[in-house]
């Protein structure tokens, strides 16, 4: 698009994307204010609306429109909730770092939890254990009182930081529970219906077995709420820092729904989205076809972005990427991920997982 289109009062921008029924809410609503709104599938080849639905509005209403969707009544935002596992090591401040920064855009909350392991109640042994007898009682209540003790120094390292500035202003809220710690992340993602989860990983720390017993590519299989990884080698540096962003692209219709949520994150105006498809196809005319669609669709609506593409071997994809993400400054990876088993992931690993355990930047992944 040129300067002149994209400096168009009228030009129509999306403002939000719904299912059906809560899109027609927002569009009666915001044309009783006199907002013209048009609705918009995003299943581009179906003559029906679709599970997702563009909001959108002319550029010069935008304003208004945000007062409107924002103000308490109309507000989903106190919906929105942060889920925070962590450890209390080194992984956990990047991450909550930057969890904090998404609930303070969306005015939310973020839920820290940190859940501890009672070897009496596991099925089996950790390896290396020589313990066959039961806890004490004294110190099965030892274990959750230094959990509960952790998890209050923790919270008030984390209000001084923001007494003194250095964290985004949220509300706070804690559970200390006992279980093994993927279980419990899903179980209370799914109470609280989180908007996404921040976990942080030891990035290229770990080593490939450690790719069957990972808690983050555990919650990775089995999770529908998108998951934000944040690597202990990554640099330090805040949402609103992200210029370049590798998204791979399975080039099927829900890439365009998982890119939506994945927008909806960040502030996309300026970043340079790389799009890297990850496909099995042979016919490289047919994926350069639908590589050049979606790349039409992203420049059509997200014009504040710039787009390009980068195809690299199935061989030696991460050994190229890795090398790609270094020469280029990648600041995230955003991938569509499908659910895996446990054997496919021992044996055929996805995309998301190989990321995951292969390298320091840090990565959304968005469920398929």
């Amino acid at each position: 698009m040129d300067n002149k289109n994209n400096n168009d009062p009228n030009r129509l921008i999306t403002v939000a994307i719904h299912t059906f029924d809560r899109a027609v809410d927002l569009k009666n609503t915001l044309e009783e204010e006199g907002i013209e709104v048009k609705l918009h599938n995003v299943n581009l080849d179906e003559k029906v609306l679709a599970s997702g639905v563009r909001v959108r509005i002319r550029e010069r209403d935008l304003p208004q429109a945000l007062q409107i969707i924002e103000s308490p009544e109309t507000s989903t935002s106190d919906k929105c909730c942060v889920l925070l596992p962590v450890d209390f090591g080194k992984y956990s401040i990047k991450s909550v770092k930057l969890g904090m920064e998404y609930a303070r855009r969306f005015r939310g909350k973020v839920l820290l939890l940190h859940s501890y392991i009672n070897e009496r109640h596991t099925m089996s042994l950790p390896f290396g254990s020589d313990r066959y007898d039961n806890s004490p009682e004294d110190e099965i209540k030892g274990i959750k009182k230094n959990a509960r003790q952790q998890m209050a120094e923790f919270e008030k390292m984390l209000k001084d930081k923001i007494a003194a500035g250095e964290l985004p202003k949220v509300r706070i809220e804690t559970k200390v529970t006992e279980g093994i710690p993927e279980e419990q992340i899903l179980h209370y993602a799914q109470k609280y219906d989180v908007s996404l989860i921040v976990m942080g990983t030891s990035g290229t720390n770990r080593r490939r077995q450690n790719l069957i017993g990972s808690v983050a590519g555990e919650v990775m299989d089995a999770c529908k709420f998108p998951i934000f990884t944040v690597p202990i080698g990554m640099s330090d540096v805040g949402l609103t820092d992200i210029t370049h962003v590798a998204f791979f692209s399975n080039l099927i219709q829900q890439d365009l729904l998982s890119f939506d949520r994945f927008a909806r994150l960040f502030n996309m105006r300026g970043v340079e989205v790389t799009i890297i498809p990850v496909v099995d196809k042979k016919d490289r005319r047919l994926v350069d076809q639908s590589l050049q669609q979606l790349v039409q669709y992203c420049r059509e609506h997200y014009p504040e972005c710039t787009f390009k593409t980068k195809r690299i071997a199935a061989k030696t994809f991460m050994e190229s990427f890795s090398q790609y993400a270094k020469e280029e400054n990648v600041q995230l990876i955003a991938v569509p991920n499908k659910k895996s088993s446990i054997f496919s992931r021992l044996f055929n690993p996805s995309i998301a997982h190989r990321v995951l355990f292969q390298t320091d930047t840090p990565m959304l992944v968005v469920p398929v």
